[in-house]
């Protein structure tokens, strides 16, 4: 191995001291005649800064290396992990860059490019995210004065747009189910009794289900937080009827009892199928996804008053009422009149109304 160098997963990296200091750097190849090219050139761009205090550029796969470094323990598993994938999909626009030229400039061009390509204002705004946490970084670094990401005006280059609601109907559920496999079934149900997202149910371990308490703890709910929601004798008897397999902690799920994945677009093949044969056969058909029976949860929990819309609010974990209050949207005047004003009955241990069901 030639002096300076060593390897990591493959992957070339620098390893020198310059007075004193001692400097890493990924060199980004896994051939060792480039890596020595490219260990010169940063050898001698960090002397320069040394010597001369000549500040040279600092490449943008660079800044997300050490980005790395830092973010990787000190942000949740699956925050690094979606930070990580956007930064995947921001590759095209900013890896041929040094940090140095990631201006609010270029940030606006990138944007307008992504929503040309059709991407969703809520994923653009995911990806600033991640870009501005990189910034952050490469500012405390101190390759650049501050981060340009915060000067842009989100709200108005790329506004929230607020997702309409829209709840599943009986028939199509139906002829849906009865396409899918019943552990799946079962996924869609118990989110339907309980309001969890689908990262959550498939996240759920039996040793999150307190049995006597009548709860079920979402230890990394969205944005890694934790909360505790409500056990129904329906969603217990969910629980019940899974096949538990020896080892694993998972509530459901497939293989060889490996966390079930991929559900989302699973579910979504199943629907579209379930359309196409209701097309051919003249029956109508409204699609809709596995998000919709959370919708479904929080309408059915207003208007079966197991609770009022604070009650609600922690049950799904919304970070605002404002956000919960679209459900009062799907209600009578006077449900929507005991919603607002209901002091939590602790009603959920009971089963639902026979309209509820599908």
């Amino acid at each position: 191995m030639p002096k300076n160098l060593y390897l990591r997963d493959g992957i070339y990296w620098a390893r020198f001291k310059v007075g004193g200091v001692e400097y890493r750097q990924s060199l980004r190849t896994r051939s060792e005649r480039v890596a020595v090219k490219r260990l010169a050139a940063y050898r001698e761009t960090i002397e320069d800064q040394a010597v001369y205090g000549i500040d040279g550029p600092v490449s943008w796969p660079d800044a997300v290396v050490s980005w790395s470094e830092r973010a990787a323990g000190n942000l949740g598993p699956r925050t690094y992990d979606r930070y990580l994938c956007s930064l995947r999909q921001v590759r095209s626009f900013l890896d041929s860059k040094a940090v140095q030229e990631v201006t609010a400039d270029l940030l606006k061009e990138m944007i307008k490019s992504r929503r040309r390509a059709g991407v969703k204002n809520a994923t653009i705004r995911r990806d600033l995210t991640a870009v501005g946490s990189v910034l952050d970084n490469a500012a405390d670094e101190g390759w650049i004065d501050d981060n340009p990401a915060t000067t842009l005006n989100r709200r108005r280059i790329v506004p929230e747009k607020v997702e309409r609601i829209v709840l599943p109907q009986t028939a199509s559920i139906a002829l849906v189910f009865a396409r899918l496999p019943d552990r799946i079934r079962d996924i869609c149900e118990f989110t339907r009794e309980t309001g969890l997202r689908l990262d959550e149910v498939t996240g759920l371990r039996h040793a999150d289900i307190d049995r006597d308490r009548r709860t079920i703890t979402v230890a990394k709910g969205k944005g890694d937080k934790t909360r505790v929601v409500s056990l129904t004798r329906q969603a217990e008897a969910i629980i019940d009827r899974q096949p538990r397999y020896i080892g694993k902690p998972w509530a459901f799920w497939q293989g060889t009892g490996e966390r079930m994945t991929g559900l989302s677009s699973r579910i979504g093949g199943y629907v579209r199928r379930a359309a196409q044969k209701a097309a051919q056969d003249g029956v109508e058909f409204h699609p809709f996804s596995h998000h919709d029976f959370r919708h479904l949860f929080a309408v059915e929990y207003l208007r079966n008053q197991r609770g009022g819309i604070y009650d609600l609010q922690r049950e799904l974990g919304h970070g605002t009422i404002t956000i919960t209050e679209r459900y009062l949207a799907f209600l009578t005047p006077e449900e929507a009149k005991a919603a607002k004003s209901a002091v939590a009955q602790y009603a959920a241990h009971e089963p639902r109304s026979e309209s509820a069901t599908a």
